[in-house]
């Protein structure tokens, strides 16, 4: 089975801490909140840069790829991945 998923970059050219939503729209919000409570912890920081908002297409693992998750150092994410695309951005 497959499903779509969003996430919004939290370091700007990283998939490091990537945030994931249901829907784009709430991806675009929580994006827009992260950048707002950023810059009330400091005002004067560095701006973020452009932080890319993608379409991920998954698939549901089954038993023979959760074995090879345990038995690996992939990540879940990777071993499930279809397809990714950006599909929006945010700019300080």
């Amino acid at each position: 089975m497959e499903f779509t998923v969003y996430c919004h970059e939290i370091i700007s050219g990283s998939d490091m801490g990537m945030h994931f939503s249901a829907t784009l729209e709430q991806s675009k919000a929580e994006v827009g909140e992260y950048r707002e409570a950023l810059r009330q912890i400091d005002p004067t920081g560095d701006p973020l840069g452009t932080l890319g908002i993608y379409e991920l297409v998954l698939q549901m693992p089954d038993v023979a790829m959760m074995i090879d998750v345990l038995n690996s150092p992939e990540s879940l994410l990777n071993t499930c991945l279809i397809s990714r695309k950006l599909v929006a951005f945010t700019v300080d």
